[in-house]
């Protein structure tokens, strides 16, 4: 699937997702490795940013969520 070239949308998607990251795991989606091609079909599969922490939580069995 393409996306558009800027969404700004998906980047304040993006902000919220990486800011509660940072909060409750105390690190980054880079930091924990995740594909941000995987943030995008996310973003675009119509997911919400605590369905993405969720299925964040579930691969990367983060504590504190």
């Amino acid at each position: 699937m393409s996306y558009p070239l800027f969404d700004s949308g998906y980047t304040l998607w993006a902000a919220d997702l990486e800011a509660r990251l940072k909060e409750q795991a105390g690190q980054s989606a880079r930091a924990l490795g995740i594909d941000p091609r995987l943030l995008l079909q996310s973003y675009y599969s119509g997911s919400t940013v605590t369905a993405a922490l969720a299925l964040i939580v579930s691969r990367h069995g983060l504590p504190g969520f």
